[in-house]
Order: C-alpha cells, then structure tokens, then sequence
C-alpha cells in the first residue's frame, strides 16, 4: 500500500468524526483537515490550503473577521511560536457566529503538529447557567443580610468585582507568595466575597441600624456575625455537599475583619495567618462601605477612602495587597467617559448619589473594556443590571409619592433600559471576548445624560410633595 493510498484512507476515517481536524507537517504546512473542520470554522467554500502555511490560513481566518482580539497579529505569532517550539495547546474561543470551540493541539512524532476542535457551545452555555445560578443563589443569601444596612445588596456585587480585580492584580505581580491564585481562584474568590457579611442577619436592628457611635456592648454584638456568618455557611456546605463557593464565603466571613497587625476579630490573627480571602476582602468591604451611604453615615469620596486606607498599611491592612488594590483603583481613573455637574442635580439628595453611582459604573465599565479584562466587563454588567433596577425602583417610588403624571412612560423607558443591558449580558458572554466596541459605551453614556437632563428634570418641580429626603 503505497503512501498517498494510505493518507486517502486517514483523510477518509478523520472526515467521519465530528471533532474538527487539521495536521501541519514538521515546517508548518497544512498537510490535512477533515470535513468537520471546515464546517466548523466555514472553509467550505474557501481556498483549498493543503500544502500551504498554516500562517496564510490564520491570516485568511483573521481577514474575514474570526478574531476579536484587538491586537490579532500578535495573538497568531505567539501560537505560530508555540508550535515552532513543539508546545502543547489548549484552550477556547467562541466564533463570530457565537459557536464556542475547545481546542487543543499537539506534536507529532515526525515533528509535525495536530489541532482538535470541539463544538462546546452547549456544555459552555450549560455551564454559564451554573454559574449565575450559584451566583444568584449566593447574592439572595447576602441580600437577607444586607437589605437592613444598605440601600441596595449591590453592594455584595461591588465587593465582588473589587475582589475580583484585586486578586487578579496579584496574580499578575508574579510574586511567589499569590503563585496560587490563578483564573478559576479568583472567579471563586469574587463569588464567595459576596458572603462576607451574611452574619448580619442574626444583629437585632437596634445595633445594626444605630445612628451613633455604638457602645462596648453593641460593638462586641455586632462582632458576632463573623462567628455566626462562618456558622451558617458551614452549615450549608454540610448539607450541599463540598461547594468551593461556600467553602472560601465561610473563610471570608470569619476573617475579613481581622487587621494585618492583629489587632481585629474574631481571633485575633496577624499577618499571612489571615487567609488570603479575609485579606483581600477586608480592604474591597472598607473602600466600598466607606464611599456608600449607610443608615448611620453620608459617603465618603473615593479620594477621602484611599487616602484613610493608604494610612492603614502594615496595620489594618496587608501591605501587598493593600498596593495591588491601589493600582486597580488607579486603572480605574484612567477612562471617564462620563462626569457629574451640577445641571444633573434633580434636588434629592438620595437621587443624585445615585446617578453618580450609575456613571460610576459606566466609566469603570468603559475602563475594563480599555484593558480588555473580559471577566470584569461581566462582572460590571451585572453590576448596572442590578443597580439600575434597584435605582429604577426607587426613583419610581418618589415619582409616585409626589403624584408625577408621566409615571407609566417613565417606567416604560426604565423598563427598556433594563431589558437593553441584560441583553447585552447575554451577548457579551454569547461571544466571549469580543470587545463591547464604542458605540456600546457612547450609548450608555449619551443615554444616562440624556435620561438625567431630560426625563428626570420634568418630575423635579413635583418633588416637594414627595414626602423624601431632598
């Protein structure tokens, strides 16, 4: 059987599988692909490339518009890299037409290389509804806790982003000490955060909700729901079964507010004897709480917190990862693509908080998108979807109090709004990394101005029968 039979009979048994196939010869050349291959990535009815560079088919691929990176030059040079130097690959990528694929390659033992490619659309999508159904579950639990003591359980989903950041900042430092975060760590390191103060629902509302200083014996109460929070959760790992979430919440709830110098609680650690999850919780919880309204106190700006907690190094606060949340905290100021004047003002105190918390959200969304930090672009959609439902909602209530008679349109164009970014959601976890691209941050910013400096200034004149704080 001669050799070009026996590679007829290869091509013939590879085109009978439905796992995409493609084998480059030791000089990368296209030697071969299976039909399932060009099906996947759509070369039916493309330029036949076997016996070419595999080089001119990846630049083929990115002509037609099959990569989203934003530098997608690079991206083919450092695969074309990896197999010069007979590098295993692994990883996934979804398609412009949103199919996700797994791929791996491999060497051959002639020195050639091979690449597998797996419809994993629906395992992906299987695995995305796990996780927003942990992650609801987890911000339903937080939100039993937290609707007393704040305006919103946002909040948690802010804690968690910052979380997020954070210790992705510290991945990247490349210290040996944080060797062990890696991309799974930090996306169950930013859920579990979310339970940092699920203790609060066993503190009497009395001590909760004072509007003072609290007394020794409030302090040492409130104390309790570290204790209790690590009680709970523990209680329903035992009846779930192992659940990493709930596992690292309960380690977070103990310990994020034990102070690098040992001088916190419940136990009084110091140091790296604090978990790693406490550490970085305990500084996302202080910058949040200090520039968020309380029952008991105004917000702080962000400059007045980071200057407080810079002061805090070395003794609240670890100092390495106290750094790390500074130079996320700094990336942040780098995009602003939308900032208050006083002509938004629409004469409530409560209101006007809360448009600053909207476009702070948006310019910190805007600043992900400009570091191409796909995760956290995620995770500050939630964020908007949540915080404009819950700003809608109240807004609502004012209008309605101070008998505003174009409620039912407002709610209209909220309820539109609110529906645009959960799309957006979806799309933008459909198609992976795809950039949100600037027609999505000029809508979102064009809109919230105009929403503010229209719709919302009609109902001013009706505020002062509202029965609000103004």
């Amino acid at each position: 059987m001669n050799q070009k039979h026996i590679s007829s009979e290869i091509t013939e048994l590879a085109d009978g599988l439905d796992q995409g196939l493609i084998w480059l010869d030791k000089f990368l050349y296209v030697s071969g692909c299976n039909s399932a291959y060009r099906r996947m990535l759509e070369l039916e009815d493309a330029p036949d490339f076997v016996g070419r560079p595999y080089r001119e088919l990846v630049q083929h691929l990115n002509e037609r518009g099959e990569f989203f990176d934003k530098n997608p030059d690079f991206g083919i040079e450092q695969r074309m890299m990896a197999k010069t130097r007979g590098e295993a690959l692994q990883f996934e990528r979804v398609r412009p037409n949103g199919v996700a694929l797994s791929v791996k390659g491999n060497t051959l033992p002639s020195g050639g290389y091979f690449y597998s490619y797996l419809d994993v659309t629906r395992e992906r999508e299987a695995k995305e509804m796990l996780r927003r159904g942990a992650k609801a579950t987890v911000v339903a639990m937080a939100n039993f806790a937290e609707h007393r003591d704040t305006d919103t359980g946002v909040h948690v989903l802010r804690v968690a982003r910052l979380v997020g950041q954070t210790a992705r900042k510290l991945m990247q430092s490349g210290a040996s000490a944080f060797a062990a975060i890696d991309e799974e760590l930090i996306e169950h390191l930013a859920t579990a955060s979310i339970l940092h103060d699920v203790g609060k629902i066993s503190t009497p509302d009395r001590v909760l909700l004072k509007n003072g200083p609290l007394s020794p014996d409030e302090r040492e109460i409130i104390k309790k729901h570290t204790l209790d929070g690590a009680k709970l959760l523990s209680q329903a790992n035992l009846t779930m079964g192992a659940n990493r979430y709930l596992e690292l919440g309960q380690e977070i709830a103990l310990t994020h507010h034990e102070r690098f110098d040992g001088a916190g609680y419940p136990h009084g650690l110091a140091g790296t004897d604090i978990p790693l999850s406490g550490r970085i919780t305990a500084i996302c919880d202080v910058y949040d709480a200090l520039t968020s309204r309380r029952p008991y106190k105004l917000p702080w700006t962000g400059a007045q917190a980071l200057q407080w907690m810079g002061e805090q190094s070395g003794t609240q606060f670890d100092p390495d990862v106290l750094a790390a949340f500074m130079e996320v905290m700094r990336e942040r100021q780098l995009v602003q693509l939308v900032q208050w004047r006083d002509e938004f003002s629409v004469g409530d105190q409560h209101i006007d908080e809360q448009h600053l918390v909207l476009m702070d959200t948006i310019n910190q969304l805007a600043s992900a998108e400009s570091l191409n930090n796909h995760h956290c672009v995620l995770m500050i959609i939630d964020e908007l979807a949540s915080y404009a439902s819950f700003h809608f909602d109240y807004e609502e209530g004012l209008m309605e109090r101070c008998g505003y008679p174009d409620l039912a349109n407002h709610k209209k164009i909220h309820r539109a709004f609110v529906t645009w970014v959960n799309t957006l959601r979806d799309n933008h976890f459909k198609f992976g990394k795809r950039p949100l691209g600037d027609e999505v941050l000029a809508y979102l910013r064009d809109w919230l101005s105009r929403h503010i400096l229209g719709e919302d200034q009609r109902y001013r004149p009706y505020l002062s029968g509202a029965g609000a704080p103004v």
